[in-house]
């Protein structure tokens, strides 16, 4: 329940919230802290929305002591797989999160998107394409740290399955406040790796998401 109020204020607040929860977990990491606070502490500094409190080595880190401390907890290989993923080790982010998927029979679908993009930057488009496209409805265009829909048309695109693309792109028109690729680059809190960054932006190019 603690772990739960200090996700609330993180993620539920703006700058004074985000960084006064960095602080409380990093304070119970200092004195010995759980899987849970490890990988609290990892989605933090991999996600967080203001640039100067995203570190993704802390995020690897935290995210290795995690799975360390609880090896079999599927939620600590998921975040892990997340890490590497958005710092571009993309075998290591799918062995990791399909693990977490057999450990876990019913997976919410949050693995399925790190599944997706771990796929996406170990340049699977295919496979991405197939794990996104499970999410493709409800949660296509959800907050502001998932980016399904976006990241389902670029796979298609890079599969060749252009036309299937551009559809997503026009439905999310009137939906979303991205209207061109620099606005999408602008909403990828997190992804610091460069060149699997610019290949998910060129399937959007290739989608018809205008510069």
């Amino acid at each position: 329940t603690y772990w739960l109020e200090v996700q609330h204020l993180a993620w539920g607040g703006g700058r004074r919230e985000m960084a006064q929860a960095i602080e409380m977990v990093e304070r119970a990491v200092a004195l010995g802290g759980t899987a849970s606070a490890h990988r609290l502490l990892a989605e933090m500094r991999l996600l967080s929305p203001f640039p100067e409190m995203r570190s993704p080595v802390d995020a690897l880190a935290n995210a290795r002591a995690a799975v360390t401390i609880a090896p079999d907890e599927a939620d600590n290989l998921a975040v892990l797989a997340h890490v590497l993923a958005l710092t571009g080790r993309g075998a290591d982010a799918i062995r990791h999160i399909e693990r977490a998927m057999r450990l876990d029979p019913t997976p919410p679908d949050w693995y399925r998107h790190v599944a997706g993009l771990s796929y996406l930057v170990a340049q699977e488009p295919a496979r991405a394409a197939e794990a996104f496209g499970a999410l493709h409805g409800a949660g296509t265009f959800t907050g502001t740290r998932w980016w399904p829909g976006w990241l389902l048309a670029s796979s298609l695109a890079q599969s060749g399955r252009t036309d299937e693309a551009a559809a997503i792109i026009r439905a999310a028109e009137g939906r979303r406040p991205e209207r061109s690729i620099s606005a999408v680059a602008q909403s990828l809190d997190g992804w610091s790796d460069r060149d699997s960054r610019e290949r998910f932006l060129d399937g959007l190019r290739r989608a018809g998401l205008p510069d």
